[in-house]
């Protein structure tokens, strides 16, 4: 996790060293509707649609806008076809794919969330590099999980509930991935749900 700083110590250092954190949103969902939340919006869209940036790109603030950034880079993994392309699409506000096509080597996608924490009057901006690769590719070449593994600090697996075997793989999967002493976050995705009616998975 990277992050610009301003001198004072920023929300999201101060909730990691503050323990277990309140119950309830730690955001106010409601400000980017606010006339500061949308001046923070526009930053990161064009022609009311999400901007897309590069892996090394980074939105341009005005000065009248300060605001720290969180950046996190995220490893999407799944077997074939469970939708790790289009879910990534409908959080960058890409496009969604309507024909799948296997990824080839490594995809990269970034995007950026404005939002304002109950405890602080400085709006944060959350980066999130998302990196997806194909499942041939990740079995052909022995250098692609540890490119993206490398200062991951989340791993999304990713299963269908119209695949079974997708389900039942995940704990495999994790430990193909992740060891016990790597210290990344693990979050377990189920897709296309309710979309159709074929759930393999209940």
């Amino acid at each position: 996790m990277t992050s610009h700083l301003s001198g004072t110590t920023p929300f999201y250092v101060r909730l990691a060293m503050s323990g277990v954190p309140k119950s309830g949103s730690l955001i106010i969902p409601e400000w980017l509707q606010s006339p500061e939340g949308r001046d923070y919006a526009s930053c990161i869209l064009r022609k009311k649609k999400r901007r897309t940036f590069g892996l090394i790109e980074r939105p341009v603030l005005p000065p009248q806008l300060p605001a720290d950034v969180a950046s996190y880079k995220i490893f999407v993994s799944g077997k074939s076809g469970v939708g790790k392309t289009s879910l990534i699409a409908k959080l960058c506000g890409l496009e969604v794919p309507t024909v799948h096509h296997e990824t080839t080597g490594i995809q990269t996608s970034s995007t950026y969330w404005p939002v304002r924490p109950r405890d602080s009057e400085r709006p944060i901006i959350f980066a999130f590099h998302f990196w997806d690769c194909g499942e041939s590719a990740l079995k052909k070449f022995d250098h692609i999980l540890p490119a993206c593994k490398e200062k991951a600090d989340a791993v999304l697996f990713l299963f269908s509930f119209t695949d079974r075997s997708s389900f039942e793989d995940v704990p495999a999967l994790i430990s193909r991935t992740l060891s016990q002493e790597e210290n990344v976050a693990r979050v377990v995705i189920g897709t296309k749900y309710p979309s159709t009616l074929q759930h393999t998975v209940t």
